[in-house]
């Protein structure tokens, strides 16, 4: 049985993007008191593909794991007969119980960058009341997505403004839609959480479009198709672009930064995370409070 102590845990699915992970980790490692990697032992995608993750991945990932806290986990999550999206939730729900009862669950995919982690951690532990008897107190958090669109040799193209919802956080980690979680009580925090998302090589593109668990819900090769073409004179033009939720997805901005670890530093100061508060009222926060006493 784990410590009490582990409230917040964070889990990982790593697959053919795995080396997006390395800047992941380094987001949220100090301030978590768990963190899992899960991964296909059979080198499979959601949908049937191969792919492999070089041994050397494993060895980095152990070289910043100073504080001994980071899990492997590996389990066969491709079955034939399920679609991309029904093997999706499946592995989320899988890492879920792996990672145990109790404590926050945060489940980030390997190219997402959490701005602010401290920040987050620090108000996640002072809700602690909640995880006591969490099925009376069910609450998920979710935060803002900064998608990275393209990347060119002098900057990114990102996703503005910030609205589209990223579910991250549970207290009752089980799965119906990918990491949408069943419970349907949901928080929006003012968190930034950074998605390197679609700004990658055109090989990786065409890798991410073909295996992502959206793949068969829209035409993807004409997205691929309007993604290779977008340059600093056309930007301007791609509006309510999602493939699925077009608002999701207003409008493109540019800024500048050599690489993705530049983008992060410079992101964080333009955008500081600030103290975080629960989006309540005092009147139900004392309920919620009063609920996790019985």
């Amino acid at each position: 049985m784990r410590s009490k102590n582990k409230i917040i845990k964070v889990g990982y699915l790593l697959s053919y993007d795995y080396k997006f992970i390395f800047n992941s980790i380094k987001q949220i490692y100090d301030f978590s008191d768990e963190i899992f990697i899960c991964y296909d032992k059979d080198g499979k995608t959601w949908t049937g593909n191969d792919f492999e993750i070089p041994d050397t991945v494993f060895s980095e990932i152990r070289k910043l794991d100073h504080q001994n806290k980071i899990i492997f986990y590996s389990d066969t999550f491709y079955v034939e007969e399920l679609s991309a999206i029904d093997l999706d939730t499946r592995q989320r729900n899988m890492l879920a119980q792996k990672m145990g009862k109790g404590g926050w669950h945060i489940q980030i995919d390997s190219d997402e960058y959490l701005v602010g982690f401290e920040k987050l951690t620090a108000f996640l532990r002072k809700q602690k009341y909640l995880l006591r008897n969490s099925k009376k107190t069910p609450v998920n958090f979710f935060v803002n997505f900064v998608t990275l669109f393209k990347q060119t040799e002098d900057g990114f193209f990102v996703i503005s403004p910030f609205t589209e919802s990223c579910f991250l956080i549970t207290n009752v980690p089980e799965y119906i839609n990918a990491r949408f979680p069943q419970n349907s009580y949901s928080l929006k925090l003012n968190v930034n959480n950074i998605h390197q998302s679609w700004a990658r090589t055109q090989n990786e593109i065409l890798q991410k479009i073909n295996n992502w668990g959206h793949s068969s819900d829209f035409d993807t090769s004409d997205f691929y198709n309007k993604w290779d073409h977008l340059n600093q004179e056309n930007y301007a033009q791609f509006k309510n672009f999602h493939p699925i939720y077009p608002k999701d997805w207003q409008e493109l901005k540019f800024i500048p930064a050599k690489g993705v670890e530049e983008f992060i530093v410079n992101f964080e100061k333009k955008y500081p995370q600030q103290k975080i508060k629960m989006p309540l009222k005092l009147k139900k926060r004392i309920k919620l409070y009063l609920k996790s006493l019985f």
